[in-house]
Order: C-alpha cells, then sequence, then structure tokens
C-alpha cells in the first residue's frame, strides 16, 4: 500500500468540538482525536459526516507540559468510516496549521 500523506501524522491527546451544518441546520459534534498533521486530522465519532460537509473545529488538548490549550480551525470531511457503532472521520483543513492562527498546535506539532 502507498502512503500518499505529505504531512506526518502525531497523535494527540484531545478533544474535537466539530460544527457543520446539514439540511440548514448547524449541528455540533464532541469527538476524539486520533492524530493529527499540518494538513488534517482523524477523529473517532458516534455521528456520521458526509464527506464534503465543511465543518469549523475547536481542539482542546494536553501540551507537552501538561496544561490544556485550546485552538481552532476550519476543513471539510474527506472520509468517514463506520467501525462498530462509532466512526473514523478523516478531516482536511482549509489551510495548513499555522504559527499565528494555531500557536499551541503549531509549537506542540514542532516540538
Amino acid at each position: 500500500m502507498i502512503n500518499k500523506r505529505r504531512n506526518t501524522r502525531i497523535p494527540i491527546a484531545g478533544i474535537a468540538n466539530i460544527e457543520f451544518k446539514d439540511q440548514g441546520k448547524i449541528h455540533s459534534i464532541q469527538t476524539v482525536i486520533a492524530n493529527i498533521s499540518l494538513r488534517g486530522m482523524g477523529v473517532y465519532a458516534y455521528n456520521s459526516m458526509k464527506i464534503n460537509t465543511d465543518v469549523s473545529i475547536i481542539i482542546n488538548f494536553v501540551f507537552s507540559d501538561g496544561s490544556l490549550k485550546t485552538d481552532s480551525l476550519t476543513g471539510h470531511v474527506i472520509n468517514n468510516k463506520k467501525i462498530d457503532n462509532t466512526y473514523f472521520i478523516g478531516i482536511q483543513f482549509d489551510e495548513e496549521i499555522d504559527t499565528e492562527k494555531q500557536p499551541f498546535l503549531s509549537a506542540y506539532m514542532n516540538r
């Protein structure tokens, strides 16, 4: 199997609150982060999301020093796989994680 990823996936302990529109209504789900890269992330959720759905994400995670940090991003769903009663959802960010816009995530990933 050929790995097509350009950026390395990094494990991270955290929760992602994801907001998206479906049929004109705004929905919010809480997910557990599986991993993250500069251009995307994988999360586990009990709810499915349609591929190409635009999302707003607030990421709460444990920083290297043990403190809790928060950053936010936007993106869209590129993968959705059902695993038992859980879904693995792949999200591609609209922009790469940036030191100015997401200072905590950037510092965590560049440690």
